[in-house]
């Protein structure tokens, strides 16, 4: 599925000219200079300003890998997303050493001692109900529960690591702005092994800040005809509701997550915090891997390759670049942070987590994937080989996002199949043609009509089995057809059955029947699907306003059959 281009940056001055909290900072070549790269976007809510190729998704006739809706944060620090399964980890670490901090502790955050924080929010409510096992035990690797309590796959606590939080605080020195900005530089660069010369152009500013500015920009540039036609493409295959105001979805999105950004075109790190604080300190090392990244590599463009290879080649790339900052963040603050501090974070980033999980499922996961899969993927290529090893993904970018959710597909170099091309319902007009991903289909089997009880049991085997796919989108005279050809991997489940499964949790109400064709057709009030399976190992789903029109929209036609 498509994962759009961003809009163009306006023109005129961009936000974050310098000001009083704007300090140009040691780290990276001169400024002024735009970057060759020029990243773009998949599957997130609008991207930074100033971002180069933030541009809307393709008008005219059938756009091809954009979507105008989900726009990038490909260099966009989220709150909430990143913090998943530190606080567990270094609790396991530090259990023993409770009633030492809970003396003593003391915190360049402000919320003062570990005793206030939890006199304040109770350390049930920030470490979850099941904190008093977990105080008993510590923390279970092979718990299979766990990582529905972290949020975050278990194995990335295998790159975190025991050995990587011996310090526990004191390395960034309590002094100016620029002092602390130059050790968290000295750390990043000889930890993650990323260096550039010359000064880094780093502003910083309030959380709510930042997030306005890209709010703003944003909702100037988007392309709302381009969303519209994302919004009935989503709507028809149960992903949302009708109703859905996707335009202010992703603003919301951005007004509650959005930490930071670094802009390829400026040069430019922007920081929502005010001060070099937990938060301060966590956005800073993950920006600051962009930056150095890009000095160092140059960061793909993003916008040519969903053009030339669909959204979802666009939606892996950038899972990559998020998934290395990520984890490298992670890494640093486990390491370098205080007890105090990391659960200082925790508290700060709980209440956008919340924010975030209050969005329509699909759009909360097309914004969650890049960073919490996106790392999950950079811990694989990690340990498998250092940083040298996630250093080459610059230059070897994942091509799907099954290679970010089964990263030994990336190993073996495994691309999308191709799937036979969609003729569509005669007389209609093609609005929208792009690659259906892995991460789509995850995200539908997830919440079958946007909800989550409906999730089907295996639907990360449902997304194993996907071994490539397109969507396409008709209009006749605001009517929607949409035809969804999906190839079938031989791990997973068995596709066919799980695509119907699917329509059918999402769409309980409508009649099923079995045609002399093999097919699965549902007859709905307002709309009708039909699924086909065949030989060549290729699922399709036609989905219209009547049966007719499901059928042309797959190149099939209407057969006899017995309701079940």
């Amino acid at each position: 599925m498509s994962q759009p281009p961003p809009p163009p940056p306006p023109e005129g001055p961009q936000p974050g000219q310098p000001s009083d909290a704007h300090r140009p900072v040691a780290g990276q070549g001169p400024q002024g200079q735009p970057s060759q790269s020029q990243p773009a976007a998949h599957g997130q809510p609008p991207g930074p300003p100033g971002y180069p190729g933030y541009a809307a998704a393709a008008e005219g006739g059938g756009s091809s890998g954009s979507r105008g809706w989900k726009v990038a944060t490909a260099l966009t620090a989220v709150v909430g997303l990143a913090l998943s399964g530190t606080v567990y980890l270094v609790m396991d670490q530090r259990v023993d050493d409770l009633e030492e901090e809970l003396a003593g502790a003391e915190s360049r955050t402000g919320l003062g001692g570990l005793v206030d924080l939890m006199e304040e929010y109770g350390l049930d409510e920030l470490l979850g109900e099941d904190f008093e096992g977990f105080e008993r035990e510590g923390l279970d690797l092979d718990d299979p529960d766990l990582e529905n309590e972290m949020g975050v796959d278990p194995s990335v606590l295998d790159c975190i690591g025991l050995d990587m939080m011996s310090e526990g605080g004191g390395s960034i020195p309590d002094a100016e702005i620029e002092t602390q900005v130059e050790a968290v530089r000295d750390i990043v660069e000889s930890e993650r092994g990323l260096a550039a010369d010359g000064d880094l152009d780093i502003e910083f500013v309030t959380m709510d800040e930042v997030q306005q500015r890209v709010v703003d920009l944003s909702e100037q540039d988007l392309d709302r005809e381009a969303i519209a036609v994302e919004s009935r493409m989503l709507a028809a295959l149960g992903a949302i509701d009708p109703g859905l105001d996707l335009v202010q979805a992703q603003l919301d999105a951005l007004g509650d997550g959005v930490a930071g950004y670094y802009s390829p075109e400026t040069e430019e790190l922007v920081i929502g915090s005010e001060e070099m604080d937990a938060m301060g300190t966590y956005v800073t090392a993950h920006e600051m891997v962009h930056a150095l990244a890009d000095a160092t590599f140059g960061l793909p463009d993003l916008e040519s390759l969903a053009e030339s290879d669909g959204g979802d080649a666009a939606f892996a790339a950038l899972s990559a670049l998020e998934g290395d900052a990520t984890l490298y963040g992670q890494m640093m603050i486990t390491k370098h942070l205080s007890f105090t501090d990391l659960l200082a974070l925790e508290v700060e980033s709980a209440g956008t987590s919340a924010d975030l999980e209050a969005l329509p499922h699909f759009v909360e996961r097309s914004l969650s994937f890049p960073y919490l899969e996106g790392m999950a993927f950079t811990c694989d290529v990690f340990l498998d080989g250092d940083w040298a090893s996630v250093d080459d993904t610059y230059a070897d970018l994942p091509t799907t996002s099954a290679q970010i959710l089964f990263p030994e597909r990336y190993a073996l170099g495994e691309e999308a199949e191709e799937v036979r091309a969609l003729a569509g319902p005669d007389g209609w007009d093609e609005i929208h043609h792009d690659t259906f991903g892995a991460a789509d289909l995850l995200f539908l089997l997830e919440a079958p009509g946007g909800d989550t009880d409906r999730a089907l049991d295996d639907a990360l085997d449902g997304a194993a089995a996907w071994a490539g796919g397109e969507v396409t989108v008709w209009d006749q005279d605001g009517d929607t057809a949409v035809g969804l050809v999906l190839a079938e991997h031989t791990d997973g489940i068995w596709l066919c059955g799980a695509v119907e499964e699917y329509y059918a949790a999402a769409f309980p109400d409508a009649e099923r029947s079995f045609p002399d064709d093999g097919s699965l057709v549902f007859e709905g009030t307002d709309q009708s699907a039909v699924v086909m399976c065949d030989d060549t190992e290729e699922t399709a789903l036609g989905i219209g306003g009547d049966l007719e029109t499901a059928y042309a929209a797959v190149d099939g036609s209407p057969q006899a059959g017995t309701s079940t």
